[in-house]
Parts: structure tokens; C-alpha cells; sequence
């Protein structure tokens, strides 16, 4: 499955605030490497580092799922 995630604060930009200019979602799209399932917790989904992931956990919340046929954008968008 392929998903963005949303952006902690400053994460974009550096900085602990959000800026109304920064995105919310992040730009770039990446798989969902593992889940962590612990009873009466909520699910943890790690993203696949190897693609540039951030090292932390996500819940379902903080995920938006990218459709199959959706291209992503061109590498001078991502840097």
C-alpha cells in the first residue's frame, strides 16, 4: 500500500511551527514497510526507509492512502 504522511510540526521547513506556506501532507510517496499490532492499542505503521522514510511510527490517522494509478511527481518537486 501506498501512502503519504502528515508532516509533524516544523518538519518541513525545520523549526517547531507550522507555516500556512507548508505542506501538510508529504510530498513523496512511500510503502508501508511493517504494522505493529498490540492489543487494545492502536495499529503503528512504519514506512519503508529505504525510500526515504522518517524512522518514526504512524497511526491510521496520519496516513492518507495514494490510489494505485497516481504518478508521482517529478524529482525536482522533491528536493
Amino acid at each position: 500500500m501506498q501512502v503519504r504522511y502528515l508532516y509533524a510540526l516544523g518538519e518541513y521547513e525545520g523549526g517547531n511551527k507550522r507555516r500556512a506556506t507548508d505542506p501538510i501532507w508529504s510530498i513523496g510517496i512511500f510503502d508501508v514497510e511493517r504494522t505493529v499490532v498490540v492489543m487494545n492499542q492502536p495499529v503503528l505503521y512504519y514506512l519503508d526507509r529505504s525510500q526515504g522514510g522518517p524512522k518514526r511510527s504512524f497511526v491510521r490517522e496520519e496516513l492518507q492512502v495514494v490510489p494505485e494509478d497516481t504518478e508521482a511527481p517529478p524529482d525536482f518537486v522533491l528536493q
